[in-house]
């Protein structure tokens, strides 16, 4: 079946080719182009043709706020979007190939801006999942080093079909009592400023804290990495407070904080006995790894924590710590999908009906927060914190739009957003002419049911074009 697949590609191949020496290339509708134009090495990386490609009659989502663009046609040469405009007043270049879009809704390609690849090989075998779902980039938040840098390598020399990769490397703790090669575990200022030089000089393209980090860690760790000029992102230790982490210039706040609700405490008004209780637990789960007993921090889904925490909630206290995000740039990755309290409202099963009432009111108010960041000018940004082998990207879209952004806004955290975050709004992020063409053709608009963004219809990264069946094909492939 391969041989007589590979067969049949290579006669289309000749068929097209000998076409368009003839003159202008036929238009091709997507559900009958199948691998037109394509040919599969032994890597099972795709080679495609040079030529230019035209999409007509498409409706263009161009994530720079504008409304959709009925009837356009848009011209990729290279990897770049050459030109863009109504159908029937762009000239169509000699020899491009053109396909016609009726009836689909093209978008930027979408980010997941929070994953964690797992490793070289899980990278290597589920990154390819990601692009035939439509996420033509992702940021790693957290894997062993060498990894990674072979990972990012490989994909940037075009050795992996993969999505674009922005990467940290191994998270930044402190003192931990094990080791793992997910993580740098620091001592004292000295081995942070030293850590933080070592990753920037090894290539990585920010700086990852995580929970357990003492204070004075914490604050040489953003010292030094603003003084080397690299971001640094992450969750909040208990040890420093929503504000204090925005003023110390990280970049982005993942999770609402973390697993101890540090954006929600930042906004209680008993945030100190609340911080005080949440550093207690963390004590006891440290304790515990030393005296090699299984940890336990489900108190902080108990009622005994998760009401005071509800109850406490000051919406002057968000409003002020919402201006100081605005005025610090500190963006917001929130991953509704990955929240602690949510997966153990779902699969936890010693929590009381209280625990659980409480529990389901604090998912709530995380929808809420949200929102109310969204409306108070707050960057949000779409990433997920889950196995790469899912559609988590498009549920957590669903959600951000279930807390309160429009189906826009929404789309807008996986594409403009990121682009902008990144520095790369120049070259990423929209459908504009002269951007890098990592585009998604839909077969449904997102701007009706943002959920349609899983009804991909074609990938194309990089100005290279991946039609349906071959995006089923990847997916096979696993």
């Amino acid at each position: 079946m391969k041989d007589s697949l590979k067969i049949i590609k290579s006669l289309l191949c000749v068929l097209l080719l000998a076409i368009c020496a003839l003159g202008q290339a036929p238009v091709v509708t997507l559900e009958h182009r199948n691998f037109a134009g394509l040919h599969e090495a032994d890597s099972a990386i795709i080679a495609f043709e040079s030529k230019p490609l035209a999409l007509i009659h498409a409706t263009v989502i161009d994530a720079t706020g504008a409304p959709a663009k009925a009837d356009m046609t848009v011209i990729i040469a290279g990897d770049r979007i050459a030109a863009l405009g109504k159908t029937g007043k762009v000239s169509l270049p000699k020899r491009a190939e053109i396909i016609d879009a009726t009836g689909k809704f093209l978008i930027p390609g979408l980010w997941d801006m929070h994953v964690h690849s797992g490793g070289y090989e899980n990278g290597k075998k589920n990154f390819p999942l990601l692009l035939a779902s439509g996420i033509t980039g992702v940021r790693d938040m957290g894997t062993p080093l060498e990894e990674i840098l072979n990972l990012r390598a490989e994909i940037a020399e075009g050795k992996i079909l993969a999505p674009r990769l922005i990467a940290a490397g191994p998270l930044v703790q402190g003192p931990l009592p094990f080791q793992n090669p997910i993580f740098i575990s620091v001592n004292n200022q000295a081995e942070a400023r030293q850590t933080v030089a070592f990753l920037k000089k090894r290539g990585v393209d920010f700086i990852k804290v995580q929970d357990a980090i003492t204070r004075d860690l914490y604050f040489a760790l953003a010292d030094e990495s603003k003084r080397l000029k690299i971001p640094f992102a992450g969750h909040l230790p208990p040890s420093i407070s929503a504000t204090e982490a925005s003023n110390a210039g990280q970049r982005s706040i993942e999770h609402l904080g973390g697993r101890f609700y540090g954006v929600l405490l930042a906004c209680s008004e008993r945030e100190t006995a609340l911080t005080e209780k949440v550093n207690a637990i963390i004590e006891d789960v440290i304790k515990a790894f030393r005296e090699n007993r299984e940890p336990d921090d489900s108190a902080i889904f108990r009622a005994d924590f998760t009401k005071p925490l509800f109850d406490s909630f000051s919406e002057q206290k968000a409003k002020t710590l919402f201006a100081i995000f605005l005025k610090n740039g500190t963006w917001q990755v929130p991953t509704l999908i990955a929240q602690p309290v949510r997966e153990a409202i779902n699969e936890r099963k010693d929590l009381s009906e209280d625990d659980l009432g409480y529990a389901k009111k604090l998912a709530q108010r995380q929808l809420d927060l949200v929102a109310a960041m969204q409306r108070a000018g707050v960057k949000i940004m779409a990433g997920t914190d889950m196995p790469l082998d899912t559609q988590s990207l498009h549920e957590e879209l669903a959600l951000l739009v279930k807390a309160g952004l429009t189906p826009l806004e929404a789309l807008l955290s996986a594409t403009r957003n990121p682009a902008e975050f990144l520095g790369k709004l120049d070259s990423f992020g929209t459908v504009e002419k002269g951007k890098i063409a990592d585009l998604v053709l839909l077969d449904a608009n997102p701007l009706e049911d943002i959920r349609n963004t899983q009804k991909v219809s074609a990938v194309i990264l990089g100005g290279k074009m991946m039609p349906k069946s071959f995006l089923q094909d990847l997916r096979k492939r696993r």
